[in-house]
């Protein structure tokens, strides 16, 4: 029997991993506490960040054997500088390749400092390994990284608490990862705190899951334009890129449906684990450059028409990859009774994005862009079944008016405060 678990804002039982460093423990040279990506094979990406006062910096790491953390290994870290509200810093990652499958400890270094001061190591699994029928569990969420005025955010707060705590092998995003621009100002650090600052990276944000699960991330539309991309430098995916042969870069688009030349990320690209095979794709626009045609109409004629080459890459790949559980992953939905965040008609049904990954056997669509939960229905046989899990922390937002492929949906009004329901739900008596 193969045994996977999706995750969509909800709850599994802890591992008993040891868990993330308390923020006060952390060394004052550390601005970003550590976070992995990139959990491909035996392979992870160990990130954080610190102040310039040091020029080389490391990852120990070894075995955990569920007592015992040893570190006989050491992984030099590459740098890159990142402005942060109002300094520089230095972005750190460390690849790290594993003997081994099993648990891993580690810790960070800033030359001979250890950041996590007296903070235990945390740790985390490697990956599932590909074509086994060994069970895990994932996470999926997307729209987070919003604090109001004082840098607050419950809600944000008590999910990622729930993830990690929740067991998952990995997590991934459905895109919008930190509003409103997806800037490394919105991203933050462990130190600054303020309106539209420390969304992600704050003590009480991603610190908290990250150390010991690692994330993949899609873009949205927020954050997607510009010549430099936070999104690229934060989420590094390094051995998924190139494993799979896909693209995650700043590219310039240009100039469909009368659309002015923009500089947007590409970022798609393929993993295995266990018996899946997961798909992380771009499905989204900017806002500002709207053309004579809307958002989504440009999204398709740049991302999803055939000859695009994020179209040739996912259907060179799909077809490579015949067999097995296929997951995917993107932020415009395929079908969303949010009023204001619809359904996109230009990636749904047979001739389009939905119609191909039906081609090929693609289970189960995960999208964001929408503030709301909401589980829909195959819209015909053999297609995938699709998510929307777009609440994790931005706004939310009401649910309606429903149709019929809407098994069963989430949505909140924090204008009237007060809940809304779809299909087979009860409506939510708060926004927690």
């Amino acid at each position: 029997m193969r045994t996977l678990t999706v995750l969509a804002i909800s709850v599994l039982a802890a591992l008993g991993l040891a868990g993330p460093v308390g923020a006060a423990s952390y060394d004052t040279h550390l601005t970003r506490a550590p976070y992995l990506t990139d959990l491909v094979g035996l392979h992870v990406i160990v990130n954080f960040a610190t102040d310039q006062s040091g020029t080389t910096a490391s990852v120990s790491y070894g075995p955990f054997d569920g007592t015992t953390c040893t570190l006989p290994s050491t992984q030099s870290a590459t740098r890159s500088t990142v402005k942060v509200g109002t300094g520089s810093e230095y972005q750190w990652k460390a690849s790290l390749t594993l003997p081994s499958a099993g648990q891993y400890c580690y810790r960070v270094m800033l030359g001979g400092i250890d950041l996590l001061g007296a903070g235990d190591s945390p740790v985390f699994v490697t990956q599932a390994t590909a074509g086994s029928s060994q069970p895990f569990s994932f996470a999926v969420f997307g729209d987070w990284g919003l604090v109001d005025a004082n840098g607050d955010n419950q809600d944000q707060q008590n999910l990622l608490g729930t993830l990690a705590g929740s067991g998952v092998r990995f997590a991934v995003t459905t895109g919008d990862n930190g509003y409103p621009s997806g800037s490394q100002a919105n991203y933050g650090d462990l130190k600054q705190v303020g309106a539209a600052m420390g969304a992600i990276f704050g003590a009480r944000f991603w610190p908290v899951p990250g150390a010991t699960v690692p994330l993949f991330t899609a873009s949205g539309n927020h954050g997607l334009s510009g010549t430099t991309h936070a999104d690229l430098t934060n989420w590094p995916q390094d051995v998924a890129v190139s494993s799979s042969g896909g693209r995650y870069a700043n590219d310039l688009y240009c100039c469909v449906n009368g659309t002015t030349a923009t500089n947007y990320a590409s970022a798609w690209y393929a993993f295995d684990a266990g018996p899946a095979r997961f798909y992380v794709l771009t499905s989204a626009w900017g806002d500002t450059n709207p053309g004579n045609a809307s958002v989504y109409a440009n999204d398709y004629a740049a991302h999803f028409a055939p000859g695009t080459p994020e179209y040739t890459w996912l259907l060179n790949d799909l077809r490579s990859h015949p067999s097995g559980l296929k997951f995917a992953f993107s932020h415009y939905p395929f079908y969303s009774d949010d009023k204001s965040q619809g359904s996109d008609t230009f990636i749904d049904g047979p001739s389009s994005l939905e119609g191909l990954l039906a081609t090929y056997g693609v289970n189960i669509a995960f999208n964001g862009h929408s503030h709301v939960y909401e589980r829909n229905v195959p819209s015909a046989s053999g297609y995938p079944s699709t998510y929307v899990t777009g609440g994790g922390g931005g706004t939310l937002e009401p649910i309606g008016p429903c149709h019929s492929f809407d098994a069963f949906g989430l949505g909140w009004s924090p204008t009237k405060l007060k809940g809304t329901s779809c299909g087979a739900a009860t409506p939510p008596t708060s926004a927690s």
